[in-house]
Order: structure tokens, then C-alpha cells, then sequence
């Protein structure tokens, strides 16, 4: 094979010439898998590079996936992003999945070299990008059909390792901040965050409650086997506390302080009614009104009571503005 088509062939999703007869029909409920890249090195001829392609296909194909391949794969990717077909690594992977609405990724390299013929063939999960399974296969000294019958075997190991991950539940972290959020689980009680939750594959519905915040709610989608976590930031309540009728009340409160501190200083040494037989010599009560102390006290709590009343009128919001705490928002990730 000429380098020009081997980089084409690698860079390239794999145009599998599948006979229509041979497609395998979407079961109810069925995971989509989709073959993302089919690569050829050597001297595989075109015949060769179809059978391994057949048998690929064949060996991965049951009743619980759906196989997209080939042109399938090319026509959606182009009407998605026509750049995902050149996709190679696990940073364009997620993006591609999305594109092909599938679960997992298969990719295959099948080299040959002195009629040794070495497969290597992996799962990746379709969200992450990340490998979750791989397969590896040699075929020294093979013939065409004995090379394209490893090529089904090897497909075969790698479809139960499919199966046995499809199957596997997955581990999803799910934390708040703050933390200590009553969880609710597809509608039923879960515990408190941060919470490891046991989920099959699917899509599921998290609600999470605490005391002081707004309610949140996030639907999310768990590919089997793979372990994820939940970061969700819950947001306080807007305060209601009345601010403006507090305040000018402080300060009302205050000024009348002020007022009977300042009459209360006055009346201090002022002599207290008495009959004209306790009276003195100068004709004095020898009673006074200590109030001094007393007014002292009261022009303090006067001043304080003002100065309080003072700041909550600043701090209550203006017409036509929303407080602060009010536009507080949350962030996460699925």
C-alpha cells in the first residue's frame, strides 16, 4: 500500500462495504456503538482490508448494540462537524460520540508485516474519550481467510468485554457546596452530599436540598463502568430582612433617645419636692435628682441606635435594583 492511502486510511473514519444483508438491525433499548477509525499498514490489499471490515463488524454486532459504521458514520459526522472525521484522540472522541449519538467508540489498527498481521482494537467511552478496554491479536504467517477469521475472534473477545462493561454500574460522586445537601435520587432519598452513589447506565435526575438555598435540580446522563463525579454549587436565598423600615426606625429610636438623654443631663441636681417642714435653712429640699448618668446612658444608646439605623438605610437596596445576594448564581459539571 502506498503511504498516501495508509494516511488517508488513518486520518480517515473507516468506509466499511458491509453487503446491505449483512446490517444488523437497532434492538429496542439498544447501546449504539460506532466504529470511529479502521486503520490499515502494509501490504493489506483492498480485498483483504474489506474482509477484515466484514468481519470486524460481524463480531462486534448482538442483540444489545447497534453498530454504526462506515458511510453512516461519515454522513453524520460531515453534517455535525466535517473536522471530527480526522478525530484521532481522546480531546475530540466526546465530540464525535455526540455526533454519532453513541455510547462507545471503537477504533482498530490491523498491521501487516511478512504476512504477520497484528490487530489492535479498543473501546473508549464516549463521554470521556478515555480507553476503556483494548484487544490485541497476532496472526504470524496467515493466509487472507485465516487473517480475516482472527480478525472475527478478536472482534468477538472485544464485544464481551463491551458487554461485561455495558453492564457494570457506575460510581458518580455528587458534591455541593456547600456541603451537607439533602439528595434525592431519581425521585427517591439518597443521603446527603457528598454522596458516591451506585447508578446503572442511563440517564437520571439529581435534586438536591438545604436549608437557606435555592432548591437545584440537574439531569444527567452515567455511561456503565465509567466512574464520574458531580460538583453543583448551591445558591443562597435572597435575604428579605427589611432593611429600609429598620433602619429609619433605628433612627427615629435613636433621635427620641438623644432627645430625653439630653432632658434627662438637664434635670440632674435639680432639687426634688418637699414639704416646707424638710426644708433647710435657705429654704432647700435637701433631696436633688442624680440623673446624669442616666441621660449619659441614654444619649449613648441614643447615638448608636441612630448610627445603626444609619447603616441599614445604606445597605437597603435602591428602587429598581436586586441586593446582592439576590443574583447569586450556581455552576456545575456533567
Amino acid at each position: 500500500m502506498s503511504l498516501s492511502r495508509f494516511l488517508l486510511a488513518c486520518l480517515g473514519v473507516a468506509v466499511l462495504t458491509v453487503p446491505a444483508a449483512q446490517a444488523q438491525p437497532a434492538a429496542s433499548g439498544a447501546q449504539r456503538v460506532a466504529i470511529a477509525r479502521l486503520a490499515f499498514e502494509g501490504k493489506i490489499p483492498e480485498g483483504l482490508q474489506d474482509l477484515f471490515a466484514q468481519r470486524l463488524v460481524q463480531g462486534l454486532s448482538a442483540a444489545r448494540f447497534e453498530v454504526l459504521r462506515g458511510s453512516d458514520v461519515q454522513q453524520r459526522l460531515a453534517g455535525a462537524n466535517a473536522a471530527l472525521a480526522t478525530c484521532q484522540n481522546a480531546t475530540c472522541y466526546p465530540a464525535m460520540a455526540s455526533a454519532l449519538d453513541a455510547s462507545y467508540l471503537i477504533t482498530a489498527a490491523i498491521a501487516e508485516s511478512n504476512k504477520t498481521y497484528t490487530m489492535v482494537m479498543e473501546i473508549i467511552n464516549g463521554r470521556t474519550g478515555f480507553v476503556l478496554a483494548s484487544n490485541r491479536e497476532r496472526c504470524e504467517t496467515c493466509g487472507a481467510e485465516e487473517a480475516g477469521e482472527k480478525m472475527g475472534l478478536a472482534a468477538s473477545a472485544l464485544r464481551e468485554r463491551l458487554e461485561a462493561v455495558s453492564r457494570a454500574p457506575a460510581h458518580v460522586l455528587v458534591r455541593s457546596r456547600p456541603a451537607g445537601a439533602s439528595v434525592l435520587m431519581d425521585g427517591h432519598p439518597a443521603g446527603v452530599t457528598p454522596l458516591d452513589a451506585e447508578l446503572p447506565g442511563g440517564a437520571h435526575h439529581v435534586q438536591l436540598f438545604l436549608s437557606s438555598h435555592d432548591p437545584l435540580a440537574r439531569s444527567f446522563t452515567v455511561v456503565s463502568g465509567v466512574d464520574e463525579a458531580l460538583d453543583l454549587d448551591l445558591a443562597a436565598v435572597p435575604t428579605t430582612f427589611p432593611y429600609r423600615a429598620v433602619g429609619w426606625s433605628a433612627v427615629a429610636g435613636g433621635a427620641a433617645l438623644l432627645v430625653a438623654g439630653i432632658v434627662t443631663m438637664s434635670l440632674d441636681n435639680q432639687e426634688i419636692g418637699c414639704s416646707a417642714s424638710e426644708k433647710g435653712l435657705a429654704n432647700h429640699c435637701p433631696w436633688v435628682r442624680s440623673t446624669k448618668w442616666w441621660g449619659a446612658a441614654m444619649i449613648g444608646v441614643g447615638a448608636a441606635a441612630a448610627t445603626t439605623g444609619g447603616f441599614f438605610l445604606y445597605l437597603a437596596p435602591r428602587t429598581g435594583t436586586i441586593p446582592a445576594t439576590a443574583a447569586a448564581g450556581y455552576s456545575g459539571a456533567f
